[in-house]
């Protein structure tokens, strides 16, 4: 009796577990299982690749920029880039049709550039280029200014085409600015293409005070797009600059960054060596620096807005006597304008 009571209890469980398991998986069902409709109401959208949609609408940068809807910094550069393709073609080119998106080359450039960088600074473009010079320069060089009625133009320094071969991506670390006929050891190596070096003589921008004392305010805007308070500033964050971004870009313009700091590698890791000192300080080396500055009485300044290390970092650009603040002013027209001879040991501590 007790037996047959137990097995009848028993029974009575597993029945009632499954009945009770049916109803909630049918109300889950009920509940929760949508329609194909509610599906696809519910379903997320794609996030939006925005380097890709300014790629391929690069005419609509300016307006970007205008409304801020877009900053400098946020310019995506296309250049040794596969997607990249799209900044400066409409489809697939061709050597008969390249299929370009604007004719006028320096036009088509400064969609982006003349936001990022004043290359009027370094080199004129748009102008007829003398017979003399023309019989100088190399073929490619000719080829290329011969495309624009020979005119000088943007890919008359820069050999464009060769970042969108997939067979020449190996330069970039020696030639990351597609420097046509490079890479170059100096800067001026690339001018002497077209320019007579018996006759070449570049301009000292460190030469920023004249003889009667007075400040060459020409001399200040080859870096600067203002000389208001320059002298009186005591921090980079209260200036600006020709370039809105990598202000390394100022110095290249003259200086060969190749072999440098002091050894044969250059800054691009994986493409000719390491270290790499154009970074953002790990958060030790920021510490040391403020250490450093301290202790010394020395200001050493890092890029506004990304906070890296650029070449004025390490040197002091300025000629002695341009600038009040005393920290600011250490390193002016010394060797090599180091900010300190003993350089390295306000970063590295080992």
């Amino acid at each position: 009796m007790y037996k047959n009571s137990i097995q009848l209890l028993f029974v009575s469980l597993i029945g009632y577990c499954i009945i009770t398991a049916s109803t909630v998986v049918w109300a889950q069902q009920k509940q929760v299982a949508p329609t194909d409709k509610s599906t696809a109401a519910k379903k997320k959208p794609k996030p939006v690749d925005i380097r890709k949609l300014i790629l391929q609408n690069p005419g609509k940068i300016p307006q970007l920029l205008q409304k801020g809807q877009l900053t400098p910094d946020k310019i995506p550069n296309p250049h040794w880039q596969a997607d990249g393709c799209t900044a400066c073609h409409t489809g697939k080119a061709s050597k008969t049709n390249l299929r370009l998106r604007d004719k006028d080359i320096d036009r088509m450039c400064n969609t982006c550039h003349t936001e990022l960088s004043a290359h009027s600074y370094i080199h004129v473009s748009d102008i007829k280029v003398p017979k003399a010079m023309l019989q100088r320069m190399p073929g490619q060089f000719r080829n290329a200014v011969k495309r624009d009625a020979n005119k000088l133009t943007c890919i008359t320094c820069h050999d464009l085409p060769m970042t969108c071969k997939k067979e020449r991506k190996k330069e970039q670390g020696a030639n990351p600015m597609f420097f046509r006929a490079g890479p170059y050891d100096s800067r001026s190596g690339l001018c002497y293409h077209c320019h007579d070096a018996t006759k070449y003589q570049r301009m000292n921008a460190h030469k920023q005070i004249a003889d009667n004392g007075k400040l060459l305010p020409g001399k200040c805007e080859l870096c600067h797009k203002t000389t208001r308070n320059l002298a009186d500033a005591v921090g980079i964050g209260e200036v600006d600059f020709q370039v809105t971004e990598d202000l390394s870009r100022l110095c290249w313009g003259c200086h060969r960054w190749k072999p440098h700091p002091g050894g044969s590698f250059t800054f691009f890791s994986g493409q000719g060596g390491t270290p790499n000192h154009l970074v953002k300080p790990s958060a030790r080396i920021q510490e040391r620096m403020r250490e450093m500055q301290e202790k010394n009485a020395i200001l050493f300044p890092l890029e506004p807005g990304t906070g890296k290390v650029f070449c004025g970092t390490c040197h002091n650009p300025h000629q002695e006597g341009v600038i009040k603040n005393k920290a600011a002013a250490k390193g002016a027209d010394s060797n090599k304008r180091l900010r300190m001879q003993e350089i390295c040991i306000n970063c590295h501590d080992k």
